[in-house]
């Protein structure tokens, strides 16, 4: 039990992001997001896909909002709430896209399923 403690503690005090945030982050948006934007694929979307850190090499499933041309991610929310330049993400990150959703249809999606993804 006194080690359980023990990495309990580390974990929380870890700067790591827990896994799966990044999809209740991109419906969070969805929500805020200009009503007159949520059909617009091209001034508010939410992206599903694969990321893969071009230094690290490590892959992992990823949701992330794009607003024209800057791209707002769970993991870079405190250090770039401003977002980053669409270009600059997709380089470091060279994502391989599965779904867009308009905000409209993530906030349909995550109301029917019932969680915030990603959805198939």
């Amino acid at each position: 039990m006194k080690y359980l403690r023990k990495y309990i503690r580390q974990l929380l005090t870890e700067e790591t992001i827990p896994a799966g945030q990044c999809y209740p982050f991109a419906v969070n948006m969805a929500k805020k997001s200009q009503v007159s934007d949520r059909n617009n694929l091209k001034k508010f979307k939410v992206v599903h896909g694969k990321v893969t850190d071009k230094f690290s090499g490590d892959s992992y499933n990823h949701a992330w909002v794009e607003k024209e041309n800057l791209v707002f991610d769970d993991q870079t929310k405190f250090t770039k709430p401003g977002g980053i330049p669409r270009n600059v993400y997709y380089d470091l990150y060279q994502p391989q896209i599965f779904k867009e959703y308009t905000a409209a249809e993530t906030i349909i999606n995550c109301v029917n399923t019932k969680h915030a993804g990603p959805w198939k």
